[in-house]
């Protein structure tokens, strides 16, 4: 299998910016962003995931005290085999995107974010949910995760209903603290919905749990989030896997 790149980056709001204005102005960083082919050419896709601060399942609200409020969102840009975007840029370019990311973010996106390969378990398209879990650095945390812990995964995939792609994405490098997370989990989900469902009804009862044996579970970062910002968007990227299905097979 092909190596898969990414950019993942947990992020903040600058201080000042009030979550309802803060889909907005994190879009409005992917549009200035947008003018610079260079940095462009490298994503395949990428989704901006903001936290869904009110979860509910059938209208309902539904109290999920594994997930965090600590952070605002989550970033996911699919490089494929291109250099993952965090990558040297044009000094430019660079100090462009640099200005502009201190007027969205509390710190440079360089100081959260985690150029990553991935270990895909599932392969599908990005939905409109996404769960995150940030698990703390350790000695032995690649082998593990992707040994053991993805046959307690793969066991419980069957069972997670709405469920439409899943992966470990492992960091090539790592940001400074309070940002030391050995290894991102990431769930994409149909809908909010089923994302909602999975957490609170059972389904990932033994993925999470397998997740706690893991060493400092206390310090890990569990994101519910929904696509605010998506390139291409999700009608283009299925047409866009249905042409190259049609190619390989």
């Amino acid at each position: 299998m092909a190596v898969n790149n990414k950019l993942i980056y947990l992020a903040r709001r600058k201080p000042g910016i009030s979550r309802e204005d803060w889909p907005r102005t994190w879009r409005s960083h992917a549009i200035f962003a947008s003018q610079f082919s260079v940095a462009g050419s490298r994503i395949e896709w990428m989704r901006y995931c903001n936290r869904i601060d009110s979860p509910e399942l059938d209208g309902a609200p539904v109290s999920l005290p594994m997930i965090s409020t600590a952070h605002d969102g989550v970033a996911l840009i699919n490089n494929g085999q291109n250099a993952p975007s965090l990558s040297p840029l044009p000094e430019d370019v660079r100090a462009a995107l640099d200005t502009d990311e201190l007027r969205v973010f509390d710190r440079l996106v360089k100081d959260f974010a985690f150029p990553c390969v991935e270990t895909l378990l599932l392969d599908g398209l990005p939905g409109k949910a996404a769960v995150f879990v940030f698990i703390p650095r350790s000695g032995g945390l690649k082998s593990r995760l992707d040994g053991p812990h993805a046959e307690v995964v793969r066991a419980a995939l069957p069972k997670i209903a709405g469920l439409t792609r899943y992966a470990h994405n492992h960091p090539m490098q790592f940001p400074a603290a309070p940002f030391d997370f050995g290894a991102i989990v990431e769930m994409w989900f149909a809908a909010p919905g089923d994302a909602v469902r999975a957490l609170s009804q059972g389904a990932l009862d033994p993925v999470l749990a397998d997740l706690r044996t893991f060493p400092n579970p206390n310090e890990a970062v569990v994101m519910l989030t929904s696509p605010c910002h998506s390139f291409p968007k999700d009608d283009v990227l299925a047409e866009r896997a249905r042409a190259q299905s049609l190619i390989r097979n």
